[in-house]
């Protein structure tokens, strides 16, 4: 995902759009892009950091009937733009059907004719998320403050230029928002994954066909629970990806390889941890991008909207 540093940027804000331009090559990504799925083809649609690798391991529980077989989570649930680069062939076929598929794409470089469960997660608390993520990984503590990567990186996301750069939350939120009652999509909040995950869990099971037996969904619920996966977390840590794209990003090998992705996800937990200030930013992009096009003025409304809506198409 390359970023071009701008001048007015930090030296350190332009080392780390240097180094995420090194994660994906060119020849990947667009190989990742032009995939021709299979209409049975389940995509795990998310921006960065809104409850990816859970929904991933969600739906790999569900058709495997709970098998933990695997070194990493990406080596069985491919993310596309990665996927060449890191040896992972997207026609092969998988462990078990469906096929499922990580991406962060906006709607409209999706490939598209298969199947698509997009997650949303509250945008104060997928900022604060993306930020600890990158720290100890892509710059070390203390190198970028929180209101310096929310204002030179995440808020300063757009529409993208090219098929080589990601939306910002806000227009990959706005672009699969208009597929909301879509046959082949289902729309899932990271709140009520937290609040609800067995309704969750059945939810995907039906979406995906699978029809699963009941002591088939307890296993899935159990294997995606927090407790389960912390105790399972070097199977969720990325760590496929980072030794083997660290160094094109000028990286050691072993960088961010410290911590894992498994945390509690803490809804809420960004009022505290984000300057004021910026929370104000965030929301004001919010009501120049999302509201425009959903009607609502603000997260709460719009996931009650939501619900609300999708209950009523028989979508929930």
């Amino acid at each position: 995902m390359p970023h071009e540093a701008e001048h007015q940027d930090s030296e350190a804000m332009k080392l780390l759009k240097q180094r995420l331009g090194g994660l994906e090559t060119e020849e990947g990504r667009t190989k990742g892009l032009e995939f021709k799925p299979q209409p049975t083809d389940c995509f795990v649609v998310t921006t960065p950091k809104a409850g990816t690798t859970w929904m991933q391991q969600i739906c790999h529980q569900l058709r495997t009937g709970g098998s933990m077989d695997f070194d990493e989570i990406s080596e069985v649930v491919p993310w596309i733009e990665l996927a060449h680069d890191l040896d992972h062939p997207l026609d092969a076929p998988q462990v078990a059907a469906p096929r499922v598929y990580k991406t962060h794409c906006w709607y409209d470089h999706c490939p598209k004719g298969g199947k698509y469960i997009v997650v949303v997660r509250h945008p104060e608390d997928v900022a604060l998320s993306f930020f600890n993520f990158f720290q100890g990984w892509y710059f070390e503590p203390g190198e970028i403050d929180i209101t310096t990567f929310l204002r030179e990186f995440w808020l300063k996301r757009g529409e993208p230029a090219s098929r080589m750069q990601n939306a910002s939350y806000h227009h990959h939120l706005t672009s699969w928002y208009h597929h909301r009652l879509d046959d082949n999509v289902l729309w899932v909040f990271f709140e009520d994954m937290k609040e609800h995950l067995e309704e969750t869990v059945r939810r995907v099971d039906r979406f995906l066909g699978l029809h699963s037996p009941d002591d088939v969904i307890q296993t899935a619920v159990e294997h995606s629970s927090f407790a389960f996966m912390k105790t399972h977390e070097s199977q969720f840590d990325e760590h496929i990806t980072k030794r083997k794209r660290n160094p094109a990003c000028g990286l050691p090998v072993e960088a961010g390889l410290g911590g894992g992705k498994v945390n509690q996800g803490q809804v809420g937990a960004a009022k505290a941890a984000i300057p004021s200030d910026v929370l104000s930013d965030i929301r004001d992009k919010w009501a120049k991008v999302v509201t425009p096009v959903t009607g609502h003025a603000d997260y709460a409304t719009f996931r009650a909207g939501m619900r609300e809506e999708l209950v009523a198409a028989g979508r929930w």
